[in-house]
């Protein structure tokens, strides 16, 4: 009788196993962009260079997510697909909460504003349209006083830098119970 080796444990599959949580978690918690780049970058002394800066952070972040979900991502030729699509390809694929995808259409409508309008001056109707598309309250430091615009808009591409991480966790502890499978029934006593 053959047996399939294909489903046999693997030198990476008892390593996986022998992680713990908190090590996986530590592992897959790190920013895919320098914060303090961000804090320089999107700043408050010109409203329609944050919305820009912004705008290139949260196309990181929609990028990665899609590159670390997607089997074959080249086949999606990502550095040559347009923002809207990458955001509409994470929503459908349910990869960020449905309540983080309004504020980053509206960051990317007024992106196209600054960046098809030579003219084009960041509005205090702006700065409203995209805090009331933010969940509620996240647009408040702790003392109830709004967060400067930039603030909201480094916020945003933080949140979603979360939630990739937390895909990424969760896609490792998938992962791991997979290899834990195989472990268990490879008989393999793990220390």
């Amino acid at each position: 009788m053959a047996t399939d080796k294909s489903h046999r444990a693997t030198p990476e599959d008892i390593a996986l196993v022998k992680k713990t949580e908190d090590e996986i978690k530590a592992e897959v918690s790190v920013f895919s962009f320098d914060i303090g780049l961000l804090k320089k970058r999107v700043r408050d002394d010109d409203p329609a260079q944050a919305f820009i800066q912004a705008h290139l952070y949260l196309d990181h972040v929609v990028t990665r997510l899609l590159g670390e979900h997607v089997p074959f991502p080249r086949h999606l030729q990502l550095d040559r697909t347009g923002f809207s699509q990458k955001l509409q390809l994470v929503a459908a694929m349910g990869l960020l909460h449905p309540r983080h995808i309004p504020p980053i259409k509206v960051v990317n409508a007024i992106r196209n504003k600054i960046a098809h309008q030579l003219d084009y001056v960041v509005k205090l109707e702006d700065e409203t349209k995209l805090r009331s598309s933010l969940p509620k309250g996240v647009d408040k430091e702790k003392d109830g006083t709004p967060t400067s615009l930039a603030g909201v808009l480094r916020l945003l591409a933080v949140m979603i830098d979360v939630e990739r991480q937390q895909r990424a966790f969760e896609r490792t502890m998938s992962r791991r119970a997979m290899a834990n499978a195989r472990v268990v029934l490879d008989g393999i006593k793990i220390d």
